[in-house]
């Protein structure tokens, strides 16, 4: 089972909702009914021959997925298990002349039993053709933007390199073109494709593929190594290699190598990563971010580098590389690093400038006489919650305490919060934060967060991703058990004790348990109810 076709990135469809094609079905999410959490998902297949016979919709929680809406002739399933995800709403016809035919659509309607929207799916579907063979394709789609949460941070990079010379070691010896393309954070998606100098595709290559069950792959991190036939390039003919990804929470990539291949003989091109960090919030309203630039290969670096800070749109491709036609730089700078040399650069987002900003960079890298390799680079602005959570009924409102640790490192931050009057809190990156990122285990599943509401027992999350929680479902839930007045996470004779003390008090007041401004027997009885639990 392996993509197919064209991974059509971040293409809006009117107000929340994305468009992505894949093996020549295209699917449109779109947020249609708020009040209600509603979504509408229309599946058009554009193959020839191959019909749509299942539609499967993904998600990590139980038991919040529910259709509202299926095609005449179709059934769906509820819990259905797929690979790594067990909890979806499987969509399929009840006899075969239901299938979505080539060129026809159907549209189908689910909600989510959420508090908040969500704005992260897996989707798989499978195709058939006349001889009963299928493939099988899944993907993420993401919804427009609707509430503040952890978030997938489009990112793009072109690079324009000169090819070598066709002096190989005899006739018959094709060069190769090298590439070593590195994600060093959390990737949830990727393309890369090499051209040549008469603009003609050479290779592509994406993620992600399904695995052989039972894995689905939530992310990736690591390197994506090809060697693509240069058959008839000639020298200084410049080949461009185009990136196309979405990474978790900021970004991290770049080149790790990059040469020229002729039998044995190896001509190396400059390489350089750069990584940025999540937005860190300022007392005065301002962001600062950091760009750390490295350089990769094994010889000296030297060039330029501008960069552009406030962006207001996503550029890849040939709009990308033009980038300095229409924006001033913010920064410019030489560079000037030994192998493995690393430079940080700091900037400020003044307040007044709107989040999730864009960033445009380009390398002019300098390698003797040969022309420069260019390397050019998009990416959103990392602006979201570090941790996010859900306190269930009866949080609206409530103080919350959210202690981050790596248990690893030690590492760790204490934040002071108040969920909001939809029981949900949000723990952003402020000033004194910066030793979480510096962490080695930042982006790694290793941070123990433990959660301790107002006058409720605390809960432990192990494993957990930041930014975010998780990649699919960011939220940290947790069911509140009421009745811990004096906060040592034992519900007991001192509890009962307090409440009793104050019985009567009105305002501000820790007995008040469910918060409704009074002591009184629903605060007594919540402590009743829970009697001796966490002791």
């Amino acid at each position: 089972m392996r993509w197919k076709g064209w991974l059509g990135f971040f293409a809006t469809i009117g107000m929340a909702s994305l468009c992505w094609t894949q093996g020549n079905v295209q699917i449109t999410i779109s947020y249609i009914n708020p009040a209600n959490n509603e979504y509408q998902m229309i599946v058009q297949n554009n193959n020839v021959g191959w019909s749509v016979d299942q539609v499967h919709v993904l998600y990590t929680t139980p038991g919040v997925l529910q259709a509202t809406s299926t095609p005449p002739g179709w059934a769906y399933l509820p819990d259905v298990p797929w690979d790594a995800i067990p909890h979806n709403l499987r969509f399929e016809p009840t006899a075969a002349t239901h299938r979505i035919a080539p060129g026809q659509s159907r549209t189908f309607g689910f909600k989510m039993t959420t508090p908040t929207p969500v704005e992260d799916f897996y989707i798989q579907f499978r195709s058939v053709n006349a001889s009963n063979q299928t493939k099988e394709y899944a993907y993420r789609v993401k919804i427009l933007q609707v509430v503040d949460v952890p978030k997938d941070a489009p990112a793009s990079s072109s690079t324009q390199t000169p090819a070598a010379g066709p002096s190989g070691p005899g006739p018959g010896s094709d060069p190769v073109l090298y590439q070593n393309y590195g994600f060093f954070t959390p990737t949830t998606q990727y393309q890369i494709q090499t051209h040549d100098a008469n603009n003609q595709l050479r290779d592509s290559a994406f993620y992600p593929e399904i695995p052989e069950p039972p894995h689905l792959e939530h992310y990736f991190v690591g390197e994506a190594i090809r060697e693509v036939n240069a058959q008839g390039a000639q020298q200084n003919d410049l080949w461009t290699i185009d990136v196309l990804g979405a990474q978790w929470s900021s970004a991290s990539m770049g080149w790790n190598e990059l040469y020229w291949l002729y039998g044995p003989t190896q001509f190396r091109r400059p390489t350089v990563r750069w990584q940025f960090t999540p937005s860190v919030r300022l007392d005065d309203g301002s962001r600062l971010v950091r760009l750390t630039i490295r350089n990769t290969a094994r010889t000296p670096l030297v060039g330029q580098f501008w960069l552009h800070t406030r962006g207001n749109n996503f550029l890849t491709g040939a709009a990308l590389r033009l980038w300095r036609d229409l924006f001033q730089p913010d920064v410019q700078r030489r560079l000037d690093l030994q192998p493995g040399g690393e430079v940080t650069l700091t900037f400020t987002l003044p307040a007044n400038t709107p989040a999730g900003r864009y960033f445009y960079g380009e390398f002019e890298l300098r390698q003797g006489s040969l022309p420069p390799t260019r390397v050019y680079f998009a990416h959103q602005e990392a602006d979201a919650p570090l941790l996010i959570g859900y306190l269930g009924a009866l949080g609206a409102n409530r103080p919350v305490l959210v202690e981050i640790t790596n248990p690893n490192s030690g590492v760790g931050a204490t934040k002071n919060l108040t969920a909001d009057a939809s029981a949900v809190w949000r723990a952003r990156l402020e000033s004194g934060d910066e030793p979480l990122i510096d962490d080695a285990g930042f982006y790694n599943p290793v941070w123990r967060v433990r959660v301790k509401p107002s006058g409720a027992l605390s809960q432990t999350f192990t494993n957990v991703l930041l930014p975010g929680g998780d990649t699919l479902d960011p939220y940290l839930r947790m069911n509140l058990v009421l009745g811990d007045v004096d906060g040592n996470d034992c519900i007991d004779d001192a509890d009962l004790l307090r409440v009793l003390f104050h019985f009567g008090a009105t305002g501000a007041n820790p007995a008040d348990l469910n918060l409704d401004g009074v002591v009184d027997d629903a605060d007594l009885l919540l402590v009743l109810f829970n009697f001796g639990r966490g002791c």
